[in-house]
């Protein structure tokens, strides 16, 4: 069976939607339905249901897995083949989150494209829990960021262990704690456990991020329900508030310098949990079953030096 129309198949599993698969492939509607129609006619089923909205059928299910495995295997075969010759020619598809991104990409990708002139660099913004599915689906050679499933096809290499910090801006301190802030402030500057900050109001993340998974464990431990007054899907969102004194929020420590920056009237102190300060861990993670070429090596070891020296600034 053609590769091609095994690709074009996947790339309309994935998105479930003509338009915008056809869009994505450089090629008309017409050209991807014949590719389709060829492969329902080859295996005598339909792998799409049409109506009322475009579905996988059991078939179809059976033919994506299949077809996941066919052109890893495919793609790995070239990229193989590549290096034996050192061809230097490719594609690397990474992910990051999107303000860990913003702040190593720029620091490392020029001198990287230097290096590779002909590598083609793909650049994917998301969510970690999103990311572990696209190496899976194999549209990811790998990603910066948390390892969250436990899946045994995927692997992880540490980076550095992020730490948790808790950002609150000296009004706010002052509004809650009055003659006792510059008191609290000296406890705290070293670490807290939040036991003192019952009374401070927080801007938080939903409960599905790990962010917030993390510091839930905090509040629990020291016992006693935050004083929530947001709760939203980005932490940008919240930086852009934080001037305002509304709340208190967590932040990891990639994120502290440029904080401090843009709002010195502002403290930052370490979280603790269980006498150690809480680190969120993070790393490389990639497809076990992936291949990746020199030019990726080259990529990761880079990333490898860069957090090793942002560890220890």
């Amino acid at each position: 069976m053609d590769l091609t129309s095994l690709r074009y198949f996947v790339a309309l599993a994935r998105n479930l939607h003509f338009t915008k698969t056809a869009q994505e492939l450089y090629i008309s509607q017409q050209n991807l339905s014949q590719h389709i129609n060829k492969l329902e006619t080859h295996y005598r089923t339909p792998l799409f249901y049409r109506k009322p909205k475009l579905q996988l059928t059991p078939a179809g299910k059976a033919l994506y897995d299949s077809c996941i495995k066919i052109l890893t295997e495919e793609d790995n075969i070239s990229r193989q083949m590549n290096d034996i010759i050192q061809n230097n020619v490719g594609s690397l598809s990474i992910g990051a989150s999107q303000y860990r991104g913003q702040y190593w990409l720029p620091l490392i990708l020029p001198d990287y494209l230097k290096r590779w002139p002909n590598i083609n660099v793909q650049v994917t913004m998301e969510r970690s829990e999103k990311m572990e599915q696209l190496l899976v689906s194999g549209d990811l050679d790998f990603f910066v960021g948390i390892k969250h499933g436990d899946d045994s096809l995927l692997r992880f290499i540490p980076l550095m262990n992020d730490k948790v910090y808790m950002a609150v801006t000296r009004e706010l301190m002052e509004q809650c704690f009055g003659e006792e802030t510059d008191t609290i402030i000296a406890k705290c500057s070293n670490g807290t456990t939040l036991k003192e900050f019952k009374e401070i109001p927080f801007m938080r993340l939903k409960s599905t991020y790990r962010l917030r998974m993390l510091t839930d464990q905090c509040f629990q431990a020291v016992g006693y329900k935050p004083r929530q007054i947001l709760e939203v899907e980005s932490i940008d969102l919240m930086i852009s508030l934080f001037p305002y004194s509304l709340g208190a929020f967590f932040c990891t420590g990639m994120r502290v310098p440029s904080l401090k920056t843009a709002h010195p009237n502002t403290y930052f102190f370490p979280v603790q949990l269980n006498g150690k300060t809480l680190l969120n861990p993070l790393g490389i993670v990639y497809h076990k079953d992936r291949f990746l070429p020199r030019y990726a090596q080259d990529f990761i070891d880079r990333l490898k030096s860069f957090f090793a020296s942002f560890e220890n600034s």
